[in-house]
């Protein structure tokens, strides 16, 4: 069966789940001390996060490169992630936070670890002549699994950059 097909039936079942900004998110450089995105499956959860994606389009201009990517923890925590809560949206029920599942979004996170990187999504350097800047597409279909206790994040490399953030994930019982 195909990663489509079973993500397709998983969102059936309503154990899809999306997470996007509505603002420009701060992504900041690897640190425990995190901005942009965060998804956390908790400690008692019960689940596996299982990504289909992650998105990112940066939004400013910049004359210095800036390299997007995804960091995981390095092991797992012992108590739940704190930070400001983003908003999860079911891939069945569509509606802000109705049936959020049991994933946790922060837009802005203290982590209990510092994140190791983990995925290159892309580079940018955008100036004013450059416009129409596509966005980067991390299409894991099920190839990362965040098991509870663990998160994964957007990051930079080498600068804070401001980005336009989303990610997909099915929750399957661990």
């Amino acid at each position: 069966m195909s990663m489509d097909k079973w993500f397709f039936d998983q969102a059936r079942l309503g154990n899809v789940y999306h997470s996007h900004n509505t603002t420009t998110g701060l992504v900041t450089v690897l640190s425990a001390t995190c901005t942009g995105m965060v998804l956390s499956n908790p400690i008692g959860s019960g689940k596996l996060m299982v990504m289909k994606s992650a998105e990112g389009s940066s939004t400013v201009t910049a004359a210095a490169i800036g390299i997007l990517g995804l960091a995981v923890s390095p092991s797992k925590a012992t108590a739940v992630q704190t930070g400001t809560a983003g908003v999860i949206h079911n891939g069945i029920t569509s509606g802000s936070n109705a049936n959020s599942g049991k994933g946790q979004i922060l837009t802005i996170a203290t982590l209990l670890t510092t994140p190791v990187w983990y995925k290159t999504m892309g580079t940018t350097q955008i100036t004013s002549a450059l416009t129409g800047l596509d966005k980067f597409v991390a299409e894991m279909d099920g190839d990362t699994i965040i098991p509870e206790g663990h998160y994964i994040a957007f990051s930079t490399l080498t600068t804070t950059r401001s980005f336009m953030l989303s990610m997909t994930w099915a929750e399957i019982d661990a």
